[in-house]
């Protein structure tokens, strides 16, 4: 399919977990087989065994299955030697927006892997893993990210919070230093299904966590550090505020490198300041902004080449280049003024 990505509907998906892994794997893998429609597909069971690590018998009785119940049915000019497959869905409404907020848009590598030598498709991988939770959310979080708008997945949902301490204040500027802590979640959302689970005998914390950190051994969830305006629920972002981990995008990592180096030149001070104080990630901030906070924005490894996609891109670079130009000058020491950072702090 154009674009490399396809799309299924979010009731269904919920239903077809019920039914257990091999269907749910299997409904991915016929759906990633669909074109532009996303409705009819010709993938069958050699694709749902090549693609899912699924022997033969298997996969027919998960296509059996999702027959039987009704979410799938044989298409025009099915055969037994040449599989046809329409995929059921729910008939639209006329709320074209109620319904555009129930497709979950998938990268197709997400079924059949990437150009990389060697590497297992995640969906194949959580297959192997047994977590069937770990597998649902995975494809929930796709509905629930929005790159362009949130960098990410809304930190209302997912979030790592970061520890914030006051290490010096020079000129206009305050010099904050940012060290990671805690992963924070709420019922809401994608894991608002979550809560009703039950923890095993002897485990501390809710099982969710287990399909989180599940998600993020295997390099498919991480979190960026970005940068906020305070810490209230209506901030917006600032920045991202890249440190080298994994799901960064290259400009992101330079903004994050560019202010800290930023941060320690305005004084020579400030650096054995932070040493001092064990500070992990410094930034100079102006201080009309006293609150300002750092956040790790969860985010999905694998994107969809979508237009939303393509303009949080285009936006990151855009951006980024003038918080680049800002933080190089300021940690070159130029005379700046207020209303010169003003502008920059005002960046779209």
């Amino acid at each position: 399919m154009n674009g490399e990505f396809f799309c299924i509907d979010r009731r269904v998906w919920s239903r077809v977990c019920d039914c257990g892994m091999n269907e749910a794997v299997a409904y991915l893998v016929l759906a990633r087989g669909t074109g532009p429609e996303n409705r009819l597909t010709s993938w069958s069971t050699t694709a749902v065994g090549k693609c899912a690590g699924m022997g033969i018998v298997p996969a027919k009785e998960a296509i059996k299955r999702l027959l039987q119940e009704r979410f799938l049915r044989f298409a025009a000019g099915h055969t037994n030697q040449r599989p046809r497959y329409e995929l059921i869905l729910p008939e639209t409404t006329e709320d074209a927006e109620e319904d555009d907020n129930e497709r979950i848009w998938l990268p197709n590598s997400i079924v059949t892997g990437t150009e990389t030598g060697g590497e297992i498709a995640p969906v194949q991988r959580l297959r192997a893993a047994g977590d069937v939770w770990a597998l649902r959310l995975f494809v929930d979080l796709y509905n629930a990210q929005n790159l362009r708008d949130d960098g990410g997945i809304s930190p209302q949902v997912l979030r790592q919070e970061f520890r914030r301490e006051r290490i010096a204040e020079q000129g206009i500027y305050v010099v904050w230093a940012f060290t990671a802590g805690s992963y924070t979640a709420s019922w809401t959302g994608p894991l608002a299904l979550h809560q009703k689970r039950k923890r095993n005998s002897g485990e501390k914390d809710h099982p969710v966590w287990d399909s989180v950190g599940r998600l993020r051994k295997m390099g498919l969830l991480t979190y960026v550090p970005h940068l906020f305006e305070n810490d209230s629920q209506e901030s917006e972002i600032m920045h991202p505020y890249g440190i080298g981990g994994h799901g960064e995008i290259p400009i992101e990592t330079q903004i994050g490198e560019t202010a800290d180096a930023a941060a320690r030149n305005l004084a020579d001070w400030i650096e054995a300041r932070a040493e001092e104080k064990g500070c992990d990630h410094l930034c100079p901030v102006m201080h009309t902004l006293p609150n300002v906070q750092m956040i790790g924005v969860a985010r999905l490894h694998y994107r969809p080449r979508t237009r939303r996609t393509a303009a949080w891109y285009a936006q990151a670079q855009t951006n980024g280049a003038k918080w680049l130009e800002h933080y190089g000058r300021l940690g070159g020491k130029p005379e700046i003024s207020s209303d010169d950072v003003f502008g920059i702090f005002n960046v779209g």
